[in-house]
């Protein structure tokens, strides 16, 4: 978008993402004609306090280190670093990506080598 619109914008648009796992409420909140589907937890205050961290940790997605062990990624391959997060006692270990592509690489890395490992384990293939 900021190629096709570089001409118009003033400046580049930016995002960030923040991604933690966890159990959370999902549904519609509200009364009558005004509600709004919505997930509500701890999970959800922490990946929106992971998203706001994106512009002081200086990337585009923030993931908890939690959801790196979860997928499988070795929080090695991306960079590390320890966060405080408001309304939790202890620092969190989150991995911080820069460029997005590198986070999905990792991603089709683990997933191809996952159905390789099943390919070879599955009974009955020579």
């Amino acid at each position: 978008m900021n190629r096709q619109f570089a001409t118009e914008l003033q400046e580049p648009i930016q995002f960030g993402i923040g991604i933690h796992a966890g159990e959370v409420i999902i549904g519609d909140i509200g009364f009558r004609d005004h509600t709004v589907f919505t997930a509500l937890g701890d999970a959800v205050n922490v990946a929106a306090r992971l998203q706001d961290m994106t512009k002081a940790l200086n990337c585009t997605i923030v993931v908890s280190e939690e959801v790196c062990k979860n997928a499988g990624i070795a929080p090695d391959r991306l960079m590390r670093t320890e966060v405080s997060i408001r309304g939790r006692d202890q620092p969190m270990s989150v991995c911080a990506v820069t460029d997005p592509t590198s986070l999905a690489g990792l991603l089709e890395q683990k997933t191809a080598a996952s159905g390789r490992e099943r390919a070879v384990s599955a009974p009955g293939l020579a």
